[in-house]
């Protein structure tokens, strides 16, 4: 039995439309609805992993070319998630994100968001990342403000040794400066993540 949450956000770079599915315990993955066609992430399974690593992404453009640093155009985290039963369900899963790009400052500080909850984490069969690829979500906190229950999607790719063409991209139900905040790159090899400038993500099939 599937149960639907809807989170009807429109993302700013590629203005996306998203339904974020949660589960039952017996449920199998469900793919996102979005609104305008992605080239991966469409195909899920339920299977034991675990995602682990951190990085930096210079976005916008989201490229593997660094922003001069004085720009501060660039987002750094770290974030894990595990499912270890293979129901879709995380049974861990962590998101500390940090964008430091000056007009994405909230009362004078760098947007930040801390999940405080993960519900659902599913594989990604379809996604062009040569050892994984996973779609996971839930609850997030804005530090900046104290806002809590906010929902959050992560698509997530380890795209292989040492983690140069590794992906990450993020929409979050928060209204930032006028717009649905997102860090998408739909023209990546792997879309809609946008490719890390520094750091590693590591995919760990646990079965």
């Amino acid at each position: 039995m599937v149960r639907m949450k809807s989170l009807a956000l429109l993302a700013a770079p590629i203005g996306v439309a998203l339904v974020v599915w949660s589960c039952d315990p017996q449920r199998s993955a469900v793919a996102p609805i979005i609104g305008t066609p992605l080239a991966h992430f469409h195909e899920f399974q339920c299977t034991p992993f675990k995602m682990t690593g951190g990085g930096r992404i210079d976005y916008p453009p989201g490229t593997a070319e660094k922003n001069p640093p004085a720009s501060h155009r660039y987002e750094t985290f770290g974030a894990h998630v595990m499912d270890q039963d293979g129901d879709c369900v995380a049974d861990q899963g962590a998101l500390e994100w940090v964008d430091h790009r000056p007009e994405m400052r909230v009362n004078g500080q760098p947007l930040n968001l801390h999940a405080t909850e993960v519900t659902f984490a599913e594989v990604a069969t379809d996604a062009d990342c040569r050892d994984g690829a996973v779609h996971w979500g839930g609850k997030l906190r804005v530090q900046n403000t104290g806002q809590e229950g906010v929902d959050f999607v992560v698509w997530d790719c380890d795209d292989g040794e040492p983690g140069v063409s590794d992906g990450f991209a993020i929409a979050v139900d928060l209204v930032v400066n006028g717009e649905f905040y997102a860090v998408t790159c739909p023209e990546s090899h792997a879309e809609p993540t946008c490719t890390l400038t520094g750091g590693n993500r590591q995919f760990h099939p646990t079965h």
